[in-house]
């Protein structure tokens, strides 16, 4: 992956890295399509991944606007092509960087946010939580051994759980 348009990175206590994404369009472009919108085409736009969700920062003649979502949330994350120009879309709505002709920020974004849906969306929750519990059966059935092995009676709350 590039590191281009990329500013800021650092490590968080789970390896997860904080990243920020400059996803702007080009001034040349702006400036064109500035007096048909009245300049509300936000100017900046700043993608800042981090390790539970995802904030896209828009910049614009009116203003700043700042909307985040957990990775969860993002849900279908895609890259598009429209002729010659590349873009993103997931719920944030369409990204293009540049004029939408950087066709690598585009794939390095998609790429990205696809890998933290992975291992910070909500999928990726239920798995470990059914991985701890898998991990708790066992170390119950392990103490219930040892307890039976030792002749050592079940504690009495234990026997009322059991009872249910």
């Amino acid at each position: 992956m590039s590191n281009k348009g990329i500013t800021g990175s650092k490590t968080l206590p789970d390896k997860e890295i904080v990243r920020e994404i400059d996803a702007s369009i080009d001034l040349c472009c702006w400036l064109i399509l500035c007096p048909c919108t009245f300049g509300f085409i936000p100017y900046k736009t700043t993608i800042k991944l981090d390790g539970e969700e995802v904030t896209k920062i828009d910049v614009n003649l009116c203003g700043k606007a700042e909307s985040k979502r957990p990775y969860g949330e993002l849900g279908s994350v895609a890259k598009s092509n429209c002729c010659c120009c590349v873009s993103v879309h997931s719920s944030f709505g369409e990204i293009s960087p540049g004029c939408g002709c950087q066709e690598e920020k585009c794939t390095d974004l998609v790429e990205e946010l696809k890998a933290r849906q992975r291992t910070r969306g909500d999928t990726a929750q239920i798995q470990r939580v059914e991985q701890t519990l898998e991990r708790l059966d066992h170390i119950e059935a392990k103490v219930d051994l040892l307890l039976n092995h030792m002749n050592i009676p079940q504690p009495a709350t234990a026997q009322k759980m059991e009872g249910r």
